[in-house]
Order: structure tokens, then sequence, then C-alpha cells
């Protein structure tokens, strides 16, 4: 599966008997003007990608921060399960040990073991407590900003991760501990600093926490002085600087981390696949058919369908249309549209030289 995130179009659903590094590297061959992708960490599909990367240059890689998260995320959920049943265990204790002191038994050892049980309660939820505050320290470095409104970038926020990793304790955060210590893993942000300038970040990272610049205090009464000053300096030396805040934007919302819209195909695959016996090739690029000239209903890609967004020239038919025509009614029909586009552009020219 291989997903265009701008479009959402779904580019490649291919069923495979093997899905090794060699797979995979015929498939990245299909794209020779690929220039990032994200993915997760799945072993064959890394070695397709260094196959490729070493048969051309310019192809860069990066991890998804989608399933990093989630792994993490999980394992915090297992702390405090942990934590949940040591203290349900000692509550159960306790009530026997209450039992024994109404009815006048020997509480002898039965005491000892039930402080024990709230002891180690105590260490297993302030342990969990511990890791959420690690955990979420590590998630907010893998932001595109900081949580001071600063842009982040590698050197800090594998600095940050490092910091925090030996508070990650433990066998069951050996996974995430690995994924994090992976320079892939902060591919994202050297990718959105060499696309971005320096003053529009720091204004897009105080747009993106305004509540930085709320109240009365010094810090941000400060940051709503950098605000001013940043859009003066801009103004004077730039007047179309806006439309350059625009563009900074644009980047910041390509900028990818995660890999979970292939995850949205998957579930939309798995959903089909279960209403039919067998699902075949044919079929599934029937249904990606389906899904790229299909508009989307909602978002900012509503009305547009995924070749659209991605710039590929297709007849305004239906789908199931498109499917009926021969190759030679398709050229036809690609260049009435080409005609007809360009003589609306002829007329819409005309008409603004008139005015």
């Amino acid at each position: 599966m291989m997903v265009e995130p701008e479009s959402f179009c779904w580019l490649s659903g291919r069923m495979v008997e093997h899905r090794d590094g060699a797979t995979w590297a015929e498939e990245f061959r299909h794209y020779p003007k690929l220039q990032f992708m994200v993915s997760d960490a799945g072993t064959g599909l890394l070695k397709g990608m260094r196959l490729v990367q070493e048969e051309r240059s310019g192809l860069r890689h990066g991890l998804d921060v989608f399933h990093t998260t989630y792994e993490g995320n999980k394992v915090l959920r297992q702390e405090y399960g942990h934590a949940a049943r040591a203290l349900e265990k000692a509550e159960h204790g306790q009530a026997e040990l209450d039992r024994l002191g109404r009815q006048g038994q020997s509480r002898a050892g039965t005491a000892t073991h039930v402080q024990n049980g709230w002891r180690d309660a105590e260490q297993q939820l302030d342990r969990a407590a511990a890791a959420e505050e690690a955990w979420k320290e590590c998630r907010a470095a893998l932001e595109l900003f900081r949580p001071d409104g600063t842009v982040n970038d590698r050197r800090q926020a594998e600095a940050t991760v490092a910091g925090i990793l030996p508070r990650l304790s433990g066998t069951h955060w050996g996974k995430v501990r690995r994924l994090l210590q992976r320079p892939e893993t902060f591919a994202f942000l050297d990718r959105m600093h060499e696309q971005l300038r320096a003053v529009l970040i720091r204004l897009e990272g105080l747009r993106r926490y305004p509540h930085l610049l709320q109240g009365a205090t010094p810090q941000a009464a400060a940051l709503r002085g950098v605000v001013v000053v940043r859009a003066a300096q801009l103004a004077k030396a730039d007047a179309n600087w806006p439309a350059k805040a625009e563009q900074i934007g644009q980047v910041l919302r390509q900028t990818l981390r995660a890999s979970s819209l292939v995850e949205g195909i998957n579930s939309v695959a798995r959903m089909q696949q279960a209403r039919h016996r067998k699902m075949t090739q044919g079929l599934l690029d029937l249904k990606r058919l389906y899904w790229n000239l299909r508009p989307f209903r909602t978002g900012r890609r509503r009305r547009q369908t995924p070749y659209e967004r991605l710039g590929l020239q297709v007849p305004s038919v239906s789908w199931w249309d498109l499917l009926k025509m021969t190759p030679e009614q398709l050229r036809e029909q690609l260049s009435s549209q080409a005609k007809k586009s360009a003589q609306l552009d002829t007329e819409q020219h005309a008409y603004q030289l008139s005015t």
C-alpha cells in the first residue's frame, strides 16, 4: 500500500506472496521522482528502501511517528494496568484483614502481607506516573514546535529524547527506545527546515500556541512585542510577506510525520475484503480506481477527487462510465476537455483585459 498524502491518492495496492526487501524495492522503482517517504519500521519495507537508495541519490526516508506514539501509549497503558492490578490486590488483602479484625481472629502475618501489598501498589503507581510524565516529554519532542512556541529541530529533539530515555526503564519500553534512537525518526524535522525561514517560523509557532500571548505576565507581554516587531520587520523587508507566510503554513501542513493515511486505506480495503470470499488483484485495482475518482465530501479536499488533487487529467465522468470507455474514446474526451479549458481561459483573460 502506498498513498500520496496531499491528494490522498491511493497510488499502489498489490497482493504479493512476500513483503520482503526485493518486493518493496520493485515497487519503489515505479516512482523515479520519489523524494521523501514516511513509513513504519517494517523489516522488508526498510530493506527495500535501502536497496533503492543505493541505486539513486536524493531519496530520503523518515520513520512514522504514528506507530512510535502508538507503541509508547500501549506500554503506558500496561504500566497503569500493572499498578491497577497491584492496587486491586492490596484492596482485597485489606478487606480480608478487616474481616479478621471484626471476627476477633489473629491478624499476625496477614497485616505484614497487606502492608507489603500497599507498598508495592504505591511503588507501581509512582513508576507509572513517572513514565507518563517522561513519555509526555518524548511526545513533545516529536512535534513541529516545542511547548514554548519555538520551532523544533533534530539537534534539540534528539537531546531531549536522550535525556528522557533513562526514565523509560524496563524491557517493555525496549521497542519504543529503539524507535526513538533511530535517525530516521526525526527526518521530518530536517525536511521542514530545508523549506522554512526562521522569522516566519517564529510567528507561525506563536500563532499555533496563542495561549503564550495571553495574560498580564512579563513573558506574554514580551511575546506580543515579538509578534509586532517581527511583523514590522517583514513588512519593511518584503511587502508580499503575508503570501510567503501562507506558503510557510502550507509547508508545515505538508511536513509528514505519520503513515496513518495508509492505515486509513487499509481499513477501507479490509472492510471491502470482508464482503468477498476472495480478494483478487483485479478487484483491488477496481477498488483503487473507485477511490481515486470519488470526490471527497468534507474537509479541505471537498468536491475534489484524489486524481484531481494529484494533477492527473481524467475525463469528467463517473468511474463506472470511465470503465466503459475504449482508449480512443478516452483520448477524444481528454482532448475535448483540454480545448474547452483553453477556450475558457482565453475568454476569462479577455474579460479581465476589458474590465
